[in-house]
C-alpha cells in the first residue's frame, strides 16, 4: 500500500515535555488498513498497518491494536477496512495502540467499505463520495434520519429508536438493492407509544411472512437456541396454526342457530335444507386457521 493516500496525521498537539522539540507536531491519531482480525483470545485485538510507521514491518510482525469500545458493544472491522488508531505514547508507537472503527463513509456501505472509498467523506479522501441515499426516492425509509438513534447491522438489519417508537428490522431493503425500501415482506417488531392529547396508547406490532409464538413447555417441543433454517421449517410445519377469532365466532354462531332453529318435517327425516342449514354447509373451516402464525 502506497503512502500517498493518507495525511501524515489526523490530529496534532504540542509536545508535552521539554525533551521534545515543540516546533514539531506530535502524531497521535492515524488512519490504517486492517490486515488481520485473528485473535486467539477473542479480545477484539486486530492488526492494522499504518503507512507512516509500519512500512518496513511484515504483516505477521505488526503490533496489536486494542479496541476502544467496551465489550458491551460487539463490533469487529473487516480485513481491508479502515480504522482510526490512537497511539497512547508517541515515543513508543509500536505499543499501546487502540483502534476505533470501522470507518464507513456512508450508510449505504455498512456491509463493507474498502480503503479508498472509506475516506471519501474525510479531508484525506482521494475519491468523491457516492450520491447521498436521500437523493433516491425509493430509498426513503431504508436508513435512519438525522433525528433517529440507530444501530445498523452489516447487511439489511437495524434497530431504530425514533420519537416514542422503537423498530427492529430484518430485510429492510429489497434483496441486493439497498436503495429501495422493502415494502413486501420485511420482518419487524415495532413498539409505539402514541399520544392523543392527554391520552396514551401503547402498541406492539410484529410482522413477517410467518410468525411463531413458542413456549419451552409447549407441545411439540422445539430447540431453544441456535435455530437454523431447517429448525425454523420444523417449527412452521409442526406447530399448531392460530385461529382467526372473528371467523371462528361467526362459524360458531351459525352452528348454534342451526342446532336451535333446524326443522325436521317429521321423525327420522333430515333437517330442512333451507335457511340456516344451508349456511352451516357453506362454512369453510380452513378459513378459521391462520397457518402462517403458529404456536405449540
Amino acid at each position: 500500500m502506497s503512502n500517498n493516500w493518507i495525511n501524515k496525521y489526523a490530529i496534532s498537539s504540542d509536545a508535552y515535555d521539554g525533551k521534545v522539540n515543540k516546533n514539531e507536531s506530535i502524531k497521535n491519531i492515524y488512519w490504517g488498513e486492517v490486515i488481520s482480525i485473528e485473535d486467539d483470545t477473542e479480545g477484539g485485538r486486530v492488526k492494522v498497518r499504518l503507512p507512516d510507521l509500519d512500512s518496513k514491518i511484515l504483516n505477521e510482525n505488526l503490533p496489536w491494536s486494542y479496541p476502544m469500545l467496551p465489550k458491551f458493544f460487539h463490533l469487529y472491522p473487516k480485513v481491508g477496512e479502515v480504522v482510526r488508531v490512537f497511539i497512547e505514547d508517541v515515543r513508543y508507537p509500536q505499543r499501546s495502540r487502540y483502534w476505533m472503527g470501522s470507518v464507513i463513509s456512508q450508510l449505504t456501505k455498512t456491509s463493507f467499505d474498502p480503503l479508498y472509498t472509506a475516506l471519501s467523506t474525510t479531508n484525506v479522501g482521494y475519491v468523491k463520495p457516492d450520491k447521498a441515499h436521500t437523493e433516491y426516492p425509493d430509498a426513503k425509509g431504508v436508513y435512519p434520519t438525522r433525528e433517529d438513534v440507530a444501530i445498523l447491522g452489516r447487511e439489511n438489519t437495524d434497530i431504530i429508536l425514533r420519537l416514542r417508537e422503537i423498530e427492529l428490522r430484518a430485510g429492510k431493503h429489497v434483496h441486493r438493492n439497498n436503495l429501495e425500501l422493502n415494502k413486501k415482506n420485511p420482518a419487524s417488531i415495532k413498539l409505539s407509544f402514541d399520544l392523543t392529547g392527554d391520552t396514551t396508547i401503547s402498541s406492539s406490532v410484529v410482522m413477517g411472512d410467518r410468525i411463531a409464538l413458542i413456549s419451552h413447555e409447549g407441545k411439540p417441543k422445539f430447540k431453544a437456541s441456535e435455530l437454523d433454517a431447517q429448525d425454523r421449517e420444523k417449527v412452521f410445519s409442526e406447530g399448531h396454526p392460530m385461529v382467526r377469532g372473528d371467523v371462528m365466532a361467526e362459524a360458531l354462531e351459525i352452528m348454534r342457530k342451526a342446532i336451535i332453529q333446524h326443522i325436521h318435517g317429521y321423525p327420522k327425516l333430515p333437517a330442512d335444507k333451507s335457511g340456516i342449514i344451508n349456511d352451516l354447509e357453506k362454512i369453510d373451516f380452513n378459513q378459521i386457521l391462520q397457518k402462517n402464525i403458529v404456536i405449540n
